[in-house]
């Protein structure tokens, strides 16, 4: 019987053996593992050597912050029962099946316990079993491999490679921290299915923590930042459970901005509840500074995890973690919130970290919703196309998926078209209520910034909202930052480097759903107006009131439809007005009464008059159509005048009456025939368009005073050939060839004298240009930025080009008779564009002195690699640039006429192609390389 016991005890033990040198260490790693820590130590006469520390060492692990109660499922499960003969009990069996690692601790009298024995043969099943996978980790406690083994056999050398001496309660310490300090492998934590993406979104928290500047002892203070919906908190919930096993106490402190809302104590409440939390018992605190000094002793020496759970306001901050001395080394504090700006407000900038939680990317959205709805990961195939518009509503927002999943289950096809078409109107109540709670925490300005944005410039530039919101008085800089702080708005950049503001969809609906709130049935009681429709039912019924605040209509409004403008006599206090209406019904237009006179922004594009009614009188608004009116007085704070597409004005005139004008656009203008000399008085212009002005006969002289001039657009001046006289250029001369010596109109004495030194950017594309007419003073623009001279007739650049020093993007496309780009180009540059140049026949030899050129495009320039034959200079040229960069650039693109690789390239090359698969290009060959090598 000896014998049959010391083989299986043998071949259990062997099995131990072989998985820890199969690498079990390294497979444990999920939170939610229920350690067993089996333990039988007994000398046989069940004396305590008290020289020895086991008891007090393996208490001390079974006390560790990963305890919990029997009735709980352990963290950590101490068993010292050395009893012989007892069958192992159900509740430690069902204890072993639910633990996810088993760690047992062999000791000298191991294979004499028959409990011992079974809770092995147990935990070996688990191990084996599929849906358990139990991971198992030995300890020999006191036990040498040659006790058991005899020291015979490779099993032996196995056990006594691992055999190593140390301090017993060290010993424990080091092992609990290094099972905690795998515990970081997201597949194996016990994450609800509900929770999708989840494992990805822990990872990501994780790298950042981990990635920061601070030293693994600092104190860490963690924003969780986001809209409201996104699953902060939930986030949050999943890091505690995922890293509670490497701090000695953990505290989630939920709902803090709730709690300190609605109970007249509940900062100090919170405080009770940390103390409890981490030191246990119960403390007594009478306000919240004797708290803030109670958790400064009794938590200063502990390492400890901490979630402040919907953290809105400072002074939540400062009650509960107001500085990192308050922490032990290596404690970790979270603080979920929707105000990004708190931490940086609370803590110096190497103490805090901003994580920002982002909207689910499409899969995991319908993952989600699929499970709610559908209780399954995709939807059932009748349902694919109305998930895909529930998802796109949703904008990956995990409340707004989870809400609308739970309502539309089990609900019939008819029930969802029905439920869809309704949430544009009727948004659903949890869904709003949880975003609106960011939007009743902000100002009153700041409340009118959001909903302007919301009804009227979702996706509109930064720029010309701000100067918007800034011309009603809302302080835009600092409003619009405290929306992005409060994940309410967030500014990306467009394909051409423009910040635009962008609002989350359902953000948007939420504020559209606020103006709707005050009056369901009558738009004319709303503060805002977005609808066409609700425009004609104000208008035409007259039903307007002094509650509405602002109309913008960005679809066209028909004339016809408008019986009567007498509508605006009862909104006295709208200050914007956007509207667009067809030029077709002008002569049926009715005569426009008024206006009202708090405008601050007009824009009336197409606009049906000729003049503003004479009760309309402003001393301060950005306007954007403007007629002339003889009994208006100078608007001295108008910032803007755009007049595109005004069809009837031929003449302007009266500049005057903007002395502080900075934008005037003219574009479409199609009659406009003249402009006059009074513009002059424009000092603080910075851009000027005409484009497609093509009835445009003459630029004054006096355009020379226009000193602060940055931005000038002629495109398609087709008819500009009068010049005043003076000039010294023959009007019948010019007529010919339509808009030549153009700076003749700017100055008779030439660029030098025109006072453009501050212009960043001129277009003088499609101008008919012959070389004759590119000025040599061309370098007395010295801010010139952005020059385009596209579709002109010129052969070759004049050599003053190389003065702009500033100039960074040339634009020279379809100049079909430019053969040379001039000896020498400005070392600013970093695109040329000479796409369709026929004729170019050099580019790349001046480029050498390019430092920032990093863009080239030069499409269907045949001639560059046709004049030299098989030497093909421009391709040899840029070889030679490319084998010796003058500094590293992130990005270099060329694109050249050709279908062969160069023999000098050595890196990854890539054919850009418009034809069809399979046949040869002709259009380019693109080269792209992030660290050019030849």
């Amino acid at each position: 019987m000896r014998g049959i016991t010391y083989i299986v005890v043998t071949s259990i033990l062997y099995i131990l053996y072989k998985y820890v040198s199969d690498g079990a260490f390294t497979y444990i790693g999920a939170i939610s593992i229920l350690y067993i820590l089996y333990k039988y130590i007994s000398d046989g006469t069940r004396r305590r050597d008290p020289r020895r520390t086991e008891t007090l060492h393996l208490s001390d692990a079974s006390s560790s912050p990963s305890s919990s109660n029997p009735q709980d499922n352990y963290d950590v499960f101490l068993s010292f029962r050395g009893e012989t003969g007892e069958d192992i009990s159900p509740g430690l069996d069902k204890a072993i099946e639910g633990s996810r690692c088993a760690v047992v601790v062999v000791s000298g009298n191991y294979a004499s316990s028959r409990w011992c024995m079974d809770e092995l043969v147990k935990i070996l099943q688990c191990r084996k079993d599929s849906k358990i996978q139990q991971i198992v980790l030995p300890i020999f406690y006191r036990v040498n491999p040659d006790d058991i083994l005899k020291e015979t056999g490779t099993i032996w050398k196995g056990f006594q490679s691992l055999e190593k001496d140390t301090n017993e309660a060290q010993f424990i310490k080091d092992f609990i921290e290094v099972v905690s300090s795998k515990l970081f492998d997201p597949a194996l934590l016990n994450i609800s299915e509900d929770l999708v993406g989840m494992e990805s979104r822990l990872e990501k928290l994780k790298l950042c923590v981990s990635g920061s500047r601070s030293s693994s002892g600092d104190v860490r203070f963690i924003g969780i930042c986001g809209l409201g919906g996104l699953g902060k908190t939930t986030l949050a919930e999943a890091y505690l459970k995922y890293m509670s096993g490497q701090f000695q106490a953990s505290s989630f402190l939920a709902n803090v901005r709730e709690t300190c809302e609605k109970e007249p104590d509940g900062l100090v409440k919170l405080q009770k509840q940390l103390l409890r939390d981490v030191v246990k018992g119960e403390h007594i605190i009478n306000n919240v500074s004797e708290g803030k000094g109670m958790i400064r002793r009794r938590l200063c020496g502990k390492k400890i995890l901490v979630v402040l759970d919907d953290v809105d306001q400072l002074n939540q901050l400062e009650g509960l973690a107001e500085k990192k001395i308050w922490f032990g080394d290596g404690s970790q504090i979270i603080v979920t919130t929707r105000d990004e700006s708190l931490l940086p407000r609370q803590y110096e900038e190497e103490e805090y970290i901003i994580h920002k939680v982002d909207e689910l990317e499409d899969s995991e959205a319908l993952q989600l919703f699929s499970s709610k709805a559908f209780k399954r990961d995709c939807p059932p195939e009748d349902y694919i196309e109305l998930s895909a518009k529930v998802i796109n509503y949703a904008s990956g927002l995990p409340l707004a998926l989870v809400v609308l999943g739970s309502f539309l289950r089990k609900k019939t096809i008819d029930e969802w078209n029905s439920a869809l078409n309704r949430l544009s109107e009727y948004p659903e109540k949890e869904i709003m209520r949880v975003l609106r709670i960011s939007f009743d925490g902000l100002g009153e300005t700041e409340q009118n910034i959001f909903l302007d944005i919301a009804c009227f410039f979702n996706g509109e530039s930064k720029d010309y909202v701000m100067n918007i919101m800034g011309s009603c008085g809302f302080f835009p800089e600092i409003g619009i930052r405290s929306l992005v702080d409060k994940s309410l708005l967030h500014v990306h950049m467009d394909e051409k480097d423009q910040n635009r503001l962008r609002m989350h969809d359902l953000l948007e609906e939420m504020g559209k759903g606020i103006v709707r709130e005050k009056s369901r049935n009558e738009p004319g009681r709303r503060s805002r107006i977005w609808l066409e429709d609700d425009f004609y039912h104000v208008l035409n019924n007259e039903t307007g009131t002094e509650e509405v605040e602002a109309i913008n209509v960005c679809t066209y409004i028909q004339l016809q439809k408008i019986v009567t403008w007498r509508g605006f006599s009862s909104m006295k206090k709208v200050r914007l007005l956007n509207i667009f209406t067809w030029d077709s019904w002008r002569d049926r237009c009715q005569e426009l009464e008024y206006l009202p006179n708090e405008l601050r922004f007009l824009k009336w594009k197409g606009f049906p008059l000729k003049c503003f009614p004479p009760s309309f009188q402003r001393d301060s608004d950005v306007i954007e159509r403007l007629w002339d009116n003889p009994m208006m007085k100078p608007l001295y704070d108008l910032k803007s005048i755009d007049l595109s597409s005004s069809k009837q004005i031929r003449k302007m005139e009266n500049f005057n009456l903007f002395p502080n004008l900075e934008t005037l656009i003219l574009d479409w203008c199609d009659h406009l025939e003249d402009i006059d000399p009074s513009i002059k008085d424009l000092k603080k212009l910075t851009l000027l368009s005409l484009n497609y002005c093509k009835r445009l006969k003459s630029l004054p002289t006096s355009m020379s005073g226009l000193e602060s001039l940055e931005v000038l657009n002629l495109y398609e001046c087709s008819s500009l050939k009068s010049f005043p006289e003076g000039t010294g250029v023959s009007g019948d001369k010019l007529q010919s060839h339509g808009w030549k010596n153009i700076w003749n109109t700017m100055g008779g004495n030439g660029l030098s004298s025109a006072g453009l030194s501050c212009l960043k950017k001129l277009d003088l594309s499609c101008c008919h240009l012959v070389q004759d007419e590119l000025r040599h003073d061309f370098g007395c623009l010295v801010s010139l930025e952005y020059l385009n001279l596209s579709e002109n007739f010129f052969s070759i650049l004049p050599a003053c080009f190389n003065r702009l020093s500033k100039l960074r993007d040339l634009h020279l496309s379809y100049c079909y008779f430019l053969r040379s780009l001039g000896r020498q180009l400005p070392d600013s540059l970093e695109c040329v564009m000479v796409n369709d140049c026929e004729q170019l026949r050099s580019i790349l030899d001046p480029l050498r002195q390019c430092l920032r050129c990093s863009i080239i495009f030069c499409i269907n320039c045949f001639a560059l690699v046709e004049r030299e034959g098989s030497e093909r200079m421009s391709i040899t040229s840029l070889g030679r640039y490319l084998q010796n960069p003058p500094k590293p650039i992130k990005r270099f693109d060329i694109v050249l006429p050709g279908n062969e690789i160069p023999s000098w390239m050595r890196m990854r090359i890539g054919i850009c192609d418009d034809e069809d698969e399979g046949e040869p290009p002709t259009k380019g060959m693109r080269m792209r390389m992030n660290r050019p090598k030849c």
